[in-house]
């Protein structure tokens, strides 16, 4: 089975972020991705795993949030 590689205009449809915002997130790192020549592409997976954990962390900081706030 192959696994879909996603352009970095179909990344930023899914984040809801910009083109601009997506090549940052690759050059720097942050988004998982690699080079197919010039081109830059994620695999699905790494972005699914990538959303996942940013949903991970922003749960966790609204329950920290909330338990300051009920100190």
């Amino acid at each position: 089975m192959e696994e879909k590689l996603l352009t970095p205009k179909e990344v930023a449809e899914r984040l809801g972020v910009s083109l601009e915002t997506v090549g940052s997130y690759l050059r720097a790192g942050k988004l998982p991705g690699q080079k197919v020549g010039a081109l830059w592409r994620t695999r699905e997976r790494d972005l699914n795993e990538y959303i996942a954990a940013g949903s991970e962390a922003a749960a966790a900081k609204r329950a920290a949030q909330a338990k300051g706030e009920k100190s």
